[in-house]
C-alpha cells in the first residue's frame, strides 16, 4: 500500500514538472526536495536514511514511464546500479543542488536510450541491426 501512495505522490510530482506553473516553478515533496549532499550522507548511513531516497527515485521513473509518451522504461539498458552511481557522482559534484534536479537531469539523459516500447522486436518495423547506444554509466557526468 505504502508503494502505491508513494507511485500515485510521484505521479503528482512528475506531472507538476512537466506542467510548471507561470513562473517556472513546481513543488516538490519528499526526498526530491532535499539537497544531494543529504542524498550522500543517506548513502553512506545506508538501511532507512538510504531506502528513503532509493524508494523515492524508483516511483520518480515510474511515474516517468506512465506520463511520458513514446516512454515504456526510461532506464532503456542501463540498471539501476547506474542510476545510483550516477546519482553518487553528480551529487558529489553539486552538493547544494536540489536530488530532484539531479534525478530530472539524469532522466534527461537517459530519454534518447529509453525504450520505447515493451516488445522486443516491433512488428510494424523490420528487424534491425543492433547499434550499441550510450548507457547511462558511459555518459560523463556533465
Amino acid at each position: 500500500m505504502a508503494r502505491a501512495g508513494l507511485i500515485i505522490f510521484c505521479l503528482l510530482i512528475a506531472t507538476s514538472i512537466q506542467a510548471r506553473d507561470f513562473e517556472g516553478s513546481y513543488a516538490v515533496y519528499g526526498a526530491g526536495a532535499k539537497t544531494c549532499a543529504g542524498y550522500l550522507n543517506a548513502v553512506e548511513r545506508g538501511g532507512a536514511d538510504q531506502d528513503y531516497f532509493i524508494d523515492w527515485v524508483i516511483g520518480y521513473l515510474s511515474a516517468f514511464n506512465v506520463i511520458m509518451p513514446d516512454t515504456y522504461d526510461i532506464l532503456g539498458e542501463s540498471e539501476f546500479l547506474n542510476v545510483q552511481h550516477w546519482l553518487g557522482e553528480h551529487c558529489q559534484k553539486f552538493p547544494r543542488e536540489l536530488f530532484i534536479k539531479a534525478v530530472v537531469r539524469m532522466t534527461e539523459i537517459l530519454y534518447p536510450t529509453r525504450y520505447q516500447s515493451g516488445l522486443k522486436n516491433p512488428v510494424s518495423e523490420p528487424a534491425k541491426k543492433s547499434v550499441a547506444s550510450p548507457r547511462l554509466k558511459d555518459i560523463k557526468i556533465q
